[in-house]
């Protein structure tokens, strides 16, 4: 009860925050529900001090700023924040609208926001890897972004992630350089060590009771041969354990405009605008002068007297590139946009993590609900798929439902109420894919060719996963809580599986890599995450990567979020 309660109190001051709610109002609903005596007032008083700021800000929009941030997502939120607390006038200018919804808030519901309103409804276009279907690709479109409607996985990457970036000429970006940054942002229940950091912004916790899936899951890893991990990134390695969860002691979801944001909101000289889309950037010569917005059915144009910052996301920063001139210059002709910079890796270098939906086992009885106040997950293993390598390229999901595909369902029927699911996952990717602007009208969605299998290594792995997923669902220690796999339920050849990988596959919604960052022609980005050849124009998201961690991808980029608002500062 003191969860829901506490839960309740938050989504009132949510509220307050968006200026949905007056101080009065706030007062007579927290003495009606009974929650006076748990709000906490210094909370309180920030958000109303926000809401205050922010509705006389957007009165009297300005003509221009210091920063235009674009995207308040997992990196946007924390560098506007950063700017903001050390000064500068800034503007950040998000496309989705406000956070204030129990969808957000409440971790065990994250999984209806897929395909929901605080989605982008974004899909890759039909390829052969995934038998002809349009793979959906979850984004954030929703103050918060990702971090607002995404799992709350938090996973740092191996070190050999980051020391690869470093070996691509990415200097400034091996692990000894981005360990102190993670450490900086976590708040892990832990307390802090040599890995682990503790008291910084970001709420980091493991289930609290977990769902009786949960320890037979790693139970049943243990008993494959898998080691059993404590801390899951103290330091990341191959191994099974429960998974960290950006979600408050309180069990309310941890996201980057609550952890950065909301704090910051009461001073002045931060804007927050959203529900406004970024249409392109304008330039005078080679130099980033501003950018054009569309804000309730008019174009306006915003000055940045220092730097755009481009936070879009790891599809949206490269599209909104293409459409400011920002690419590669025969293609932008074709579409009739005037090239500003022929920078021929915009949109190239795309990656994602293959998710499976997935080997599905009923429940022996009545299974249990998953916890409002955890994520539905709660353990998963890193693995060697035997493909060759020293180091964990698939992972194996638990999930406390049952989940398929449309195409799935079709194939196997719908799976019992009463299941869950362990899905595979391919985590080190080979196959690269490309985003396109399929029209110069900002309005149009562009096109992204994902390349999901689209080499045979990546699908041979991925169909060992699905083997090992199986391996583990038999193992002894579900015996007490799994009745039967009922997907897919029988013996399969290789073949079978391979066509099982491309009907079961989704994204896992870690878009990365088409901004890239290094010194070469491909590169977008300088690994001070300048625009290459143009000035006060930067990008700093998860397109910068030049290529994928091995897991997903908030941490990661709140922590290129992090580095990225250090280095602004520092050149300012």
């Amino acid at each position: 009860m003191i969860d829901r309660e506490r839960e309740a109190v938050e989504g009132l001051l949510d509220q307050v925050a968006a200026g949905a709610l007056d101080r009065r109002g706030f007062l007579a609903r927290a003495a009606g529900a009974g929650l006076g005596g748990l709000i906490d007032w210094a909370a309180a008083d920030q958000a109303f001090a926000g809401s205050a700021v922010q509705a006389a800000n957007r009165r009297s929009l300005k003509r221009g700023y210091d920063y235009v941030v674009i995207g308040a997502g997992a990196a946007g939120c924390l560098i506007a924040a950063r700017l903001a607390e050390a000064g500068a006038e800034v503007l950040l200018v998000e496309s989705g609208g406000g956070d204030d919804s129990a969808q957000v808030t409440a971790p065990g519901l994250w999984f209806t926001n897929i395909g929901g309103p605080f989605d982008w409804n974004f899909k890759a276009e039909p390829s052969p890897g995934v038998a002809g279907r349009r793979v959906p690709m979850a984004m954030g479109h929703v103050l918060g972004g990702g971090t607002s409607i995404n799992a709350m996985l938090w996973v740092r990457g191996l070190a050999s992630d980051f020391d690869g970036w470093a070996a691509q000429a990415c200097e400034g970006w091996s692990f000894a350089d981005v360990l102190p940054v993670y450490r900086s942002l976590e708040d892990w229940e832990g307390g802090a060590n040599a890995w682990r950091g503790a008291g910084g912004p970001m709420a980091i916790t493991t289930a609290k009771t977990p769902h009786p899936t949960a320890p037979a899951f790693i139970e049943a890893a243990r008993q494959t041969g898998t080691p059993v991990l404590e801390d899951v990134n103290g330091p990341m390695r191959e191994g099974v354990g429960y998974v960290n969860m950006t979600i408050t002691r309180q069990g309310v979801r941890a996201s980057a405009a609550r952890a950065y944001l909301r704090p910051v909101l009461g001073r002045p000289n931060l804007t927050l605008l959203l529900g406004t889309d970024a249409t392109r950037l304008q330039f005078a010569g080679d130099r980033c002068k501003g950018v054009v917005l569309h804000r309730r059915g008019a174009l306006r144009e915003v000055v940045a007297a220092r730097e755009v910052i481009v936070s879009a996301g790891g599809l949206f920063s490269a599209r909104l590139l293409l459409l400011s001139g920002v690419g590669d210059a025969a293609d932008l002709r074709r579409l009739g946009i005037r090239p500003v910079a022929n920078l021929k890796g915009v949109g190239r270098n795309f990656q994602d993590h293959p998710l499976l939906f997935g080997v599905v086992s009923a429940y022996r009885g009545r299974m249990p609900p998953h916890a409002m106040t955890s994520n539905a997950v709660e353990a998963a293993a890193y693995v060697r798929s035997g493909a060759g390598g020293a180091e964990p390229d698939v992972k194996l999901v638990l999930m406390q439902v049952p989940v398929l595909t449309d195409e799935m369902r079709a194939a196997y029927g719908a799976p019992p109420p009463d299941a869950f699911t362990i899905a595979p996952a391919l985590v080190r990717p080979t196959s690269r894919g490309r985003l396109s602007l399929a029209s110069a009208d900002w309005r149009q969605p562009a096109r992204l060719e994902a390349g999901f299998f689209a080499t045979e290594d990546d699908l041979d792995r991925t169909v060992r996963c699905i083997e090992m997923c199986r391996e583990l669902g038999r193992q002894s220690a579900f015996d007490g809580i799994r009745a039967a796999e009922v997907v897919p339920g029988r013996s399969m050849t290789k073949a079978e599986l391979a066509t099982f990988a491309r009907t079961a596959a989704i994204s896992f919604g870690h878009p990365v890599g088409t901004c890239r960052m290094g010194v070469g022609e491909d590169a977008v980005v300088d690994p001070q995450l300048r625009v290459r050849g143009l000035e006060g124009l930067r990008v700093c998201d998860s397109s910068v990567m030049p290529t994928i961690i091995t897991g997903p991808t908030q941490a990661p980029t709140q922590m290129i979020g992090a580095k990225a608002a250090a280095m602004i500062l520092e050149s300012a």
